[in-house]
């Protein structure tokens, strides 16, 4: 079966700065995947790599049998790729309904299943985006990239600065995409006993290259290879 997004010996970076070196990658229709590491080692990079805003050096990134390496990012948005980045990019001069209109495309994800997916954006769906709290606009974020009705879903950082409340809130709604199937997910997070319990899968970067591929569960259960691979901060988490 034809892995739904590919990366084949992806070395990637800023002009000539280079910051993910020789990774390949192969994730399956609902693939969950989490991604760990020290700060500054790449993990924004490949999400932005993956989304078409970095200098790709060699290497070829592919969505089904669509090789996407070459394509803008917003040709990569229409063939599948949803991205909520760490800065959550939503257009504060915008109500919400606003927002996620501008993403819509036809699938599962309706405007009235992301509403359904988030009861706080459908009581202010006429709220812009400068009037509505930090965790309101995570959440409308992740329904903005929901609402385009990705096959990948790339999370950077999604629970970085929340309350405990909201944090939990969408936690939830991640484990209810998970647990829906067919959607790829790739979740960067700085929690890393989060990270571990809600992805099946983890790779490790560091310097830009996978120093770990494989069970969460193996990574999580080993003391040593947690602190070897994360440093002790990562290793609790």
């Amino acid at each position: 079966m034809e892995p739904v997004l590919k990366l084949d010996r992806v070395t990637a970076g800023y002009g000539p700065t280079v910051i993910i070196e020789d990774l390949s990658l192969a994730l399956a229709a609902g693939e969950v995947l989490a991604v760990l590491g020290r700060n500054g080692v790449g993990k924004s990079t490949l999400m932005r790599t993956i989304t078409g805003q970095t200098r790709l050096h060699s290497g070829r990134i592919s969505l089904g049998e669509l090789a996407i390496s070459e394509l803008p990012s917003y040709r990569r948005a229409l063939a599948g790729i949803g991205y909520v980045p760490q800065e959550r990019d939503i257009f504060t001069a915008l109500t919400i309904e606003e927002n996620l209109k501008i993403a819509a495309r036809p699938g599962r994800w309706t405007i009235d299943a992301i509403f359904d997916l988030f009861p706080n954006l459908a009581s202010r769906r006429r709220n812009h985006g400068n009037e509505i709290s930090g965790g309101e606009q995570q959440m409308l974020s992740i329904g903005r990239a929901l609402v385009g009705n990705p096959k990948v879903l790339l999370l950077d950082e999604p629970m970085e600065g929340l309350a405990p409340v909201i944090v939990e809130q969408i936690l939830g709604v991640l484990n209810t995409l998970r647990a829906s199937g067919g959607l790829v997910i790739i979740l960067v997070e700085q929690y890393a006993l989060m990270a571990l319990e809600f992805a099946p899968r983890t790779i490790v970067l560091d310097r830009g290259r996978a120093i770990f591929d494989g069970k969460s569960a193996e990574l999580a259960g080993n003391a040593q290879l947690m602190s070897s691979c994360l440093g002790l901060s990562g290793a609790l988490g």
